[in-house]
């Protein structure tokens, strides 16, 4: 047989093999359209959470669909940290169509050191007990079986007298990154060390971080650039809950930047801040407003363009910020205004505003816009900046305004159930 003959043969026998059902390699089957269960689930859990393929196969009863339009039950995952380093999940069960009037609310909070399958094996377990609802009242109820072994697993809810920290959670971290090549090369290194203790009545944080980066660049056989970026600070925090709406607290940072012209910064003050909606709601929804006020003391680097070395100014803030996550999408945005109160010309306005919009069956549109009034830049070294210093961003800039825009969507078309898990050679 030719060569060419040869190959003919192999292509049409692996054809064949393509177009011939492989039913010993079929994998279990999976609910179908006709009378399953229909759930959009709506995820922004973080951490890896989020994968969809592990919940496909751990509740391969009910259908998946791409589109909430298309969905019985609206499914909504949110998360906020624990002052522990674990996370909650809220899990809001929307109902639609026949279900328009049954909602639920479940809650799972996870210890910092799960490991990531044993997060997702928690919150697959508590979407599963919320969709028990909605199924009961389906064609699929007789063949639920519920099976209880709480009596041999079950735990009791830690106490403050139980736990030996006293809900302290302390945390390191370390960073090196070495990148080189023939004419460059560029090494960072960073770390950090946090001590938190959070329960409802009283949060405390604290917080050291330091980064060191420098490259270099070889121009010509003779000559290079270095470049060098320093920085560290070190925050406190101390937040009392007053009710369900109102919260003061009192902060400090200390730090240091070679970019901001800042050998020493420190500033402290108090904070009090109003939540329009219970604290409780957090994860769906938060509209605060936010004021501080306090000294700032700055050591500069290098002689100001107001001929400064060092000063102690009295400064505020004041912030409006808004958070909502609905079925229909996300909204998300804040206005600051800052000043020195020494010179009220000081000030900056920055505003931010965000949304993702499902705007019918398919289709999701992101925007996000920026702005920044500044009128606050008494760090800024006297004289001009050198093209090096520009181009590889050693020192900080005077500026008026700053903005940016973004806008994005996503179209989605073609069946409406995605129940099937298949990874094989993904994105490879």
């Amino acid at each position: 047989m030719k060569p060419s003959s040869s190959i003919a043969a192999g292509l049409v026998a692996a054809a064949c093999l393509v177009a011939v059902p492989l039913t010993a390699q079929e994998v279990t089957p999976v609910a179908n359209g006709n009378g399953a269960l229909r759930v959009f689930f709506d995820c922004e859990g973080g951490r890896g959470m989020c994968d969809f393929d592990f919940y496909r196969r751990e509740i391969p009863y009910v259908n998946y669909t791409r589109d909430r339009e298309d969905a019985q039950v609206h499914v909504l995952m949110t998360s906020e940290g624990t002052g522990s380093g674990g996370q909650r999940f809220t899990l809001d069960f929307i109902g639609r169509e026949e279900f328009i009037e049954v909602t639920d609310r479940l809650e799972v909070v996870t210890r910092a050191n799960l490991a990531v399958e044993q997060r997702l094996t928690e919150v697959a377990h508590t979407l599963e007990l919320g969709l028990l609802r909605y199924i009961a009242r389906t064609g699929q109820a007789p063949s639920i079986d519920i099976h209880y072994d709480g009596a041999e697993h079950g735990e009791i809810p830690a106490r403050p007298e139980d736990d030996p920290w006293n809900f302290w959670t302390f945390r390191l971290r370390a960073h090196v990154e070495l990148d080189v090549d023939e004419r460059t090369e560029s090494y960072e290194l960073e770390s950090g060390f946090s001590a938190d203790r959070v329960t409802d009545a009283l949060k405390l944080e604290f917080s050291i971080d330091g980064s060191y980066d420098r490259s270099l660049f070889e121009t010509s056989d003779t000559t290079s650039v270095t470049s060098i970026r320093e920085s560290y600070d070190a925050e406190g925090l101390t937040v009392w809950s007053l009710s369900d709406h109102w919260s003061a607290g009192t902060a400090f940072e200390l730090g240091h930047s070679s970019f901001a012209n800042e050998d020493l910064q420190l500033q402290v003050g108090p904070a009090l801040e109003y939540n329009i909606f219970p604290y409780s709601e957090s994860t769906r929804r938060q509209f605060n407003f936010l004021y501080t006020i306090g000294l700032r003391y700055h050591d500069y680097i290098e002689q100001t363009v107001f001929l400064k070395d060092e000063e102690t100014l009295p400064h505020h803030r004041f912030s409006v910020r808004l958070s909502v996550r609905q079925p229909w999408g996300e909204s998300y945005g804040f206005l600051t205004f800052s000043q020195f109160l020494h010179d009220p010309s000081k000030n900056r306005f920055t505003a931010f505003a965000g949304a993702d919009f499902r705007i019918f069956r398919g289709l999701s549109l992101r925007l996000d816009a920026n702005y920044s009034r500044i009128r606050d830049q008494l760090n800024v070294p006297a004289g001009d900046a050198t093209t090096e210093e520009v181009l590889l961003r050693q020192r900080i800039l005077q500026s008026g305004f700053e903005y940016g825009v973004s806008v994005g969507f996503s179209y989605t078309f073609g069946s409406i159930y995605s129940n099937v898990v298949n990874p094989r050679l993904d994105r490879f």
